[in-house]
């Protein structure tokens, strides 16, 4: 509301002059801030549908025929309609106005959180919450090379790690500084990924994939995905005890992605002796759920390779990214935008990669070793000689 008066104010004063209440100067005259909200619940839920009305209110004066047509392009006037649908019910029988519920708010990847930024959502990750946006960094971890960061990928906060691959693969290829293995957290190596980088860029992902969510394999015990032998060919699965599925059935799940649904006879698996291992239905019968075959084969294998040691050493290496995120954070402000928009927040991102890199070269070229990390003082006690 105040981001649209504030806008109103220099386009078309006038008009404004004469269509503002006056105790919207006590209201709007200056920034929201909490301390000076009210501190009860319901008093903070009456201001709310008060600033509802005044806003509905200024929209109805905005969009009546004797006002300039040209005010309803306002960017300011276009974001206070977007964000009254999104926050405010249509007004009740006696005029009033209310705030929605919290199911009936839109979500994350459409609400407005900003006035001065529209492409700033709110997201989470883990203890983290935050309004803007997120970066994705490449470096080189060659012991031979300086840690150059070699590409910057900016996104909206909405979108997920996973997502992110592809556009980051395909700026590498750009610029032709695709690595052979690229090292990723878990949080970018679903496996449609594992297996399309290798396809598409001969670029295999290494990462841990998140483990078998089924109650057998949680528990270490009992029959999980991978005590089935799957003939893809046939396509047909036998389980521990030889018996085979009877049905296969290709869908596509919430996402588009292409699964099978198996399942076993059930008369099969209500008289099995071990039934209580595969399944824990009183009646029926034992399903499973399949990926792709390359995908399925794909998971399945790094789920095996990453509990070895020798794939481990390798994946320590990413351990140097959060060195780099920390270093971003400490030296440039990396989790502070100077700018409004997603395309001038990568540009910051961009000059900060660069920043970095000259950084990193000057440390290198006058020999200086990598920093180790340093414990607390607390920490260091663990090992010393008592």
């Amino acid at each position: 509301m105040r981001s649209a008066l504030d806008s109103l104010a220099v386009a078309v004063p006038e008009w404004l002059t004469a269509h503002i209440q006056p105790d919207w100067f006590d209201r709007y005259g200056r920034r929201v801030e909490n301390y000076r909200l009210p501190k009860l619940d319901s008093e903070r839920e009456a201001l709310g549908s008060t600033i509802g009305a005044d806003g509905l209110e200024l929209l109805e004066a905005i969009y009546t025929p004797t006002s300039p047509e040209w005010l309803r392009q306002l960017p300011a006037v276009e974001t206070l309609r977007q964000i009254w649908v999104q926050q405010f019910y249509a007004p009740q029988e006696d005029g009033s106005i209310k705030w929605r519920s919290v199911k009936d708010m839109p979500p994350s990847t459409l609400a407005i959180h900003s006035p001065h930024d529209v492409e700033a959502h709110y997201s989470s990750k883990r203890s983290v919450n935050w309004v803007g946006y997120k970066v994705h960094m490449t470096e080189i971890c060659d012991e031979n090379s300086p840690r150059f960061i070699t590409n910057v990928h900016t996104t909206l906060s909405t979108i997920t790690d996973e997502q992110a691959v592809p556009p980051i693969h395909e700026a590498l290829a750009l610029k032709t500084l695709l690595p052979k293995e690229h090292l990723m957290d878990s949080g970018y190596t679903a496996s449609e990924y594992l297996v399309n980088s290798k396809t598409d860029h001969d670029v295999e992902i290494i990462g841990p994939v998140r483990p078998d969510p089924s109650w057998q394999a949680k528990a270490g015990q009992g029959f999980d995905t991978t005590n089935f032998v799957v003939d893809w060919d046939n396509k047909v699965v036998t389980c521990p005890q030889g018996h085979k599925s009877t049905k296969w059935i290709p869908r596509k799940d919430v996402k588009g992605q292409a699964i099978i649904d198996v399942r076993f006879l059930g008369s099969t698996c209500r008289a099995c002796p071990v039934r209580s291992k595969c399944t824990q239905s009183k009646t029926q019968p034992r399903e499973l759920s399949l990926q792709s075959q390359a995908r399925q084969i794909a998971l399945q294998s790094r789920r095996q390779q990453q509990q070895t040691p020798e794939w481990k050493e390798t994946y320590n290496q990413r351990a140097g990214i959060e060195a780099t995120h920390s270093q971003g954070i400490r030296r440039s402000a990396l989790r502070r935008s100077r700018y409004i928009g997603l395309v001038k927040t990568h540009l910051q991102h961009i000059l900060i990669a660069t920043a970095l890199n000259l950084v990193r070269l000057d440390a290198w070229l006058s020999g200086i070793p990598f920093a180790k990390t340093r414990p607390s003082r607390f920490k260091q006690l663990q090992n010393a000689p008592s």
